[in-house]
């Protein structure tokens, strides 16, 4: 028996679906014609039952069960419009004319007594009328309602995935029966390996966040992966107790403002759905709150509009209470109070009120009016004593900032028995403030009610790793003139100690160091470069942080002059412009260079809007502390910081790049966000990402050192070449080709390991080139894209993949096919003091020693650290043992000093063969632990090792054992004839060559094809 969807993942489906309480049935079982959505009979029943006047009036349960069918219909006029009246109706909001004429509200399923309802899966449905029939995979039915769908693909076919079963639901059944989606919760779309849910008319596509994962925040993302993950998703949301709330209170419409947009259904993310079924809950049993501690960037916005609906819709709230809720959302500025306000508006939230000044928002919560306040905690400033209400439920975002002292103090007193729930990305922990007090619940584990992490948050997809890259800004200071020039300044002022110590104390602050004119020219020089070649390439945008106002001015004529000078362009033709985004006090005391940035609220919404279109040539935005926090643009890739931060500040100010983002002209999707750190806060980063109480030890999800990536780019692909072992990457032949098509055969694990490493590979290739430490590896990379090429899954899915991983890698790969590829490098200073430090680390690591960092000259001082680090490891080894493994990895290290180093090129082989040594010497260690002879006497002379290498893997069985006699022939008459120079003198390799012949000839070995290629290639390149 094969594997096929239906006898995988499409049966455990209905095995599942049995086990949650859903009756199961075949498609051909229902009763219904295959051109009904409806299951009539079951949807008239449930009517009836809990409608009990339609009994005897059944011409009024035909009216009502034909305005449903007509609601239906209607999805051919447009099936999202369609879908949200009929979750009306679904819900029981919706007043249907009877045949009086009275207009009378109708429940079509009983949310208050679930087990009361029907509940039905079904395979293998049927549906026909349109232009040819269909068949959906499972459909579950609640009272004859079809609410939800899944199509399954098999799980064994790499070319097919979850994204051609949401092709086939978006491009075809939505587009032929959108009838059949008109009542539709969810659609759902899974080949047995990941499971995807999303709304109706949700495009498809690979890294899409609206085609999300479901799972629970309970869970770890490492430990629970493909099919355990597929179980527990669908475990957890087919089932009535997860479909049912979401239908009735957490389905939301965004309705187009203009022509350029569309009417879209809004569904919660399982952490957003876990938080606001909890608040719920705690609410209904007159619990005070709890903390809301969501990762940055997760949405947790929308959490509030959903709890708040879930809140002022729920009748046993009103009924707990006696009357309907209050919910308060409160923010700690007024864009963020704007922002909310514009979700809950589209959202479609009820009774939503913005006061507008102090005097309304106290007004309204004397009132007792129930509904939606959305206000800043500055408001509550001089309120007094408001209302004593407890159905006040509180909704406070950005839990950790401006709500504790004599705001939040003032808030809690105006609405003392109101339920408070804070919501934070970057909860606090200090000895002055506690978030997890302020808002927490004892009797919750750590104080915290809900919690989804970074790894969790990342792993769905919600949000983007962020890589930070160091810079080191360096400056020579000759602090005995300094010293001297100020004694005299000191002495023809007549200035007294007290005012010298004064003096130097001001001059002595950071401000002094970064305003430098020199170093703001290199800083943002760098930031350009840095933009230019990495950035405006995949059509995002930057936020540069600077340290104060003057230097958001200051940054911002650098940058624009440093774009003019560079002549950046967008790809139409326009200049590239620069934002200032920053409080400027409008009075006659504030500097007349700052006037021209004196916005109105109006004048920055329309900035923001500016610099989240892709097509606009706003491309910078330089801010010190507006949008440093609370702003959301995903289309922002990177973020220059040259401004100390720390804690809750700084996590929320790395984050901004963290958000998904799709370009709409190239459909290139964001795989990482970028932070570039001029003023050294690594350490600070590390400490702000683990948060006051981390979950886990293991950062490599949130924040990623660029050299630790390019590090694993060059571990994959290692690891991929293995698979073509023994083939000349540099041959291009046909030969060449069907060989490594042999490696991986179709259908085979090799082929399948073959393309999931290189489309891993070649995403890092994609965000990280042009990076020196790629360079050596470029050729075997383009190689590998090559076969890649050639082999890749031709179906149209794929297509998103490429779309995906960006022009970039393709341009690359098409210019190595016609032997043309340009590069623009960046800076090389810049460059290479990035990649040495960056290699400085890895080799410091690789050893296990602390890297001090360099001191003098920077330059020389790098090399000096990095074989000062080894020797330290080889002196203690080579005072215990006299093997010769260490003497020549000494005498090594000794010629590797020797070289000279006048370029990019020269400082990266140095440091490649200073870590190749450091490595030599980790395994030297081990062989001497373990007795492994073997691997000591190759280590000791590592051009014999690899000479061994090549005759054992072209030599027959019966001759291996004079493959050291045949290596030692070949190394003692290279060196006969071999001299510094030779490779670049005719007769030099004519004399290699002809004694290489030679040996292989007096052994019995050819002397043409592979065997003789590769030892002349090796020995051109080590002797």
């Amino acid at each position: 028996m094969s594997w096929t969807e239906s006898s995988t993942i499409q049966r455990s489906l209905l095995e599942w679906a049995e086990e949650a309480g859903w009756e199961r049935r075949s498609g051909d079982e229902l009763p219904r014609d295959e051109h009904d959505v409806i299951i009539e009979e079951w949807a008239r029943a449930a009517l009836l039952a809990l409608n009990p006047d339609l009994v005897d009036d059944l011409e009024s349960t035909d009216l009502v069960m034909h305005e449903i069918n007509q609601a239906v219909l209607d999805a051919q006029n447009g099936l999202v419009s369609a879908n949200e009246s009929l979750t009306v109706m679904l819900r029981g909001d919706h007043s249907f004319t009877t045949i009086e004429g009275h207009h009378v509200p109708r429940r079509l399923i009983d949310f208050e007594r679930p087990d009361d309802n029907r509940f039905t899966v079904a395979d293998e449905v049927r549906i026909a009328g349109a232009v040819m029939p269909r068949r959906f995979d499972v459909v579950y039915y609640v009272n004859g309602f079809p609410l939800v769908l899944v199509e399954t693909k098999t799980p064994v076919k790499h070319q097919v995935s979850w994204v051609n079963a949401a092709k086939d639901i978006y491009d075809v059944y939505e587009e032929e029966y959108p009838g059949f989606f008109a009542t539709n919760v969810f659609n759902v779309a899974t080949e047995g390996l990941e499971f995807r849910m999303a709304p109706i008319r949700a495009v498809p596509d690979p890294d899409s966040e609206i085609w999300a994962p479901w799972g629970s925040t309970q869970d770890d993302p490492k430990a629970i992966t493909g099919p355990a993950r597929v179980e527990r998703a669908a475990r957890l949301v087919l089932r009535p107790e997860t479909i049912l709330p979401i239908l009735k209170d957490l389905v939301m419409f965004r309705h187009a403002r203009d022509a350029s947009e569309t009417d879209v259904k809004l569904l919660p993310r399982y952490p957003q759905f876990e938080a606001a079924l909890a608040i719920h809950d705690r609410v209904l049993a007159d619990r005070q709150g709890g903390l809301i501690w969501h990762h940055q960037g997760s949405g947790k916005t929308e959490l509030m509009a959903f709890a708040a609906a879930r809140l002022l819709r729920d009748t046993t709230v009103t009924e707990r209470f006696g009357a309907p809720p209050t919910v308060i959302v409160i923010a700690d500025r007024k864009d963020l109070v704007r922002q909310t306000a514009e979700m809950f508006e589209t959202a479609g939230m009820p009774r939503m009120t913005v006061p507008r000044n102090r005097r309304e928002l106290h007004d309204l919560l004397r009132s007792g009016e129930p509904g939606v306040v959305i206000t800043t905690v500055h408001k509550f400033s001089e309120a007094g004593h408001l209302n004593d209400r407890s159905n006040i439920v509180v909704l406070v975002d950005e839990a950790h900032r401006s709500q504790e002292g004599k705001f939040g103090d003032a808030w809690r007193a105006a609405v003392p028995n109101a339920k408070f729930f804070g919501a934070t990305g970057t909860a606090i922990q200090d000895k002055d403030r506690s978030t997890f007090k302020l808002f927490g619940d004892p009797s919750d584990p750590g104080f915290v009610m809900s919690r989804y992490t970074p790894e969790q948050s990342i792993a769905d997809g919600f949000t983007k790793p962020v890589i930070v890259e160091g810079r080191s800004v360096g400056f020579s200071l000759d602090k005995e003139a300094l010293d001297e020039a100020f004694d005299e300044l000191a002495d023809d002022e007549h200035l007294d100690e007290d005012e010298k110590v004064y003096l130097s104390g001001k001059a002595s602050h950071i401000e002094t160091i970064l305003s430098n004119p020199d170093r703001i020219h290199a800083v943002c020089a760098d930031i350009v470069d840095h933009f230019i070649t990495y950035v405006a390439p995949l059509g995002q945008k930057a936020q540069v942080v600077a340290y104060n106002q003057s230097l958001v001015v200051a940054y911002a004529r650098a940058i624009e002059e440093e774009l003019e000078r560079r002549s950046a362009v967008m790809p139409d033709g326009q200049p590239r412009e620069v934002g200032v985004v920053m409080h400027v006090a409008d009075s006659k005391d504030t500097p007349k260079e700052y006037g021209r940035y004196l916005l109105t609220s109006e004048q920055e919404e329309a900035l923001k809007r500016r610099f989240k279109k892709v097509d606009d040539p706003m491309s910078f935005v330089v801010v010190t502390a507006k949008w440093m926090t609370g702003f959301n643009a995903p289309i922002e890739g990177v973020l220059y910081l040259d401004k100390p931060a720390k804690e809750a500040n700084l996590f929320q100010t790395i984050t901004r790049p963290n958000r998904p983002w799709k370009n709409p002209i190239t459909g290139q999707r964001k795989d990482y966000g970028r932070v570039v750190d001029y003023i050294g806060l690594a350490k600070a980063i590390g400490v702000a990402i683990a948060g006051p109480k981390p979950d886990s030890d293991d950062d490599d999800l949130n924040v990623v050192d660029a050299s630790k990536l390019a590090g694993k780019f060059v571990s994959d692909l290692t690891k991929l070449l293995h698979l073509f072992s023994g083939i000349d990457t540099t041959d291009t032949s046909f030969e060449s080709r069907a060989i490594a098509h042999e490696r991986v055969p179709e259908g085979s694990a090799q082929r399948t390991e073959f393309i999931e490493g290189y489309v891993a590979l070649q995403t890092v290739w994609e965000f990280l080139d042009p990076h020196p430490m790629l360079l050596p590896f470029k050729q075997q990379y383009f190689w590998l894209a090559k076969v890649y090429e050639s082999i890749r899954p031709k179906d149209v899915s794929k297509a998103f993949l490429w779309a995906r991983l960006g022009a970039k890698t393709t341009e690359l790969i098409h210019g190595h096919m016609n032997s043309v590829v340009v590069k623009t490098m960046a800076s090389r200073t810049v460059t290479l003091d990035a990649a040495g430090l960056a290699l400085v680390k890895r080799i410091a690591e690789q050893l296990r020693l602390p890297a001090s960092d360099p001191s003098g000259d920077p330059q020389d001082d790098v090399y000096q650290q990095v074989l000062d680090s080894i020797e330290a490891r080889l002196k203690r080894r080579l005072a215990d043992s006299d093997s010769p493994v260490y003497t020549s990895l000494a005498e090594r290290i000794e010629k590797l000093r020797a070289k000279a180093i006048e370029n990019v090129e020269d400082s990266l082989a140095f440091l490649e063969e200073a870590l190749r040594i450091a490595q030599d010497v980790v395994a030297a260690d081990r062989a001497a632990e373990a007795g492994d002879e073997e691997t000591l006497e190759r280590l000791s002379d590592p051009k014999r090792g690899v000479l061994t290498q090549i005759v054992e893997e072209n030599t027959p069985p019966g001759l291996h054992q004079i493959v050291p006699e045949i290596v030692d022939r070949i190394d003692a008459i290279v060196h006969e004839v071999a001299y510094t120079g030779w490779t670049t003198s005719d007769s030099g390799d004519k004399s290699v060559r002809r004694e290489l012949r030679a040996v292989l000839k007096n052994y019995g070995l050819p002397v043409k094809g592979d065997l003789f290629d590769r030892i002349y290639q090796y020995v051109r390149e080590n002797y």
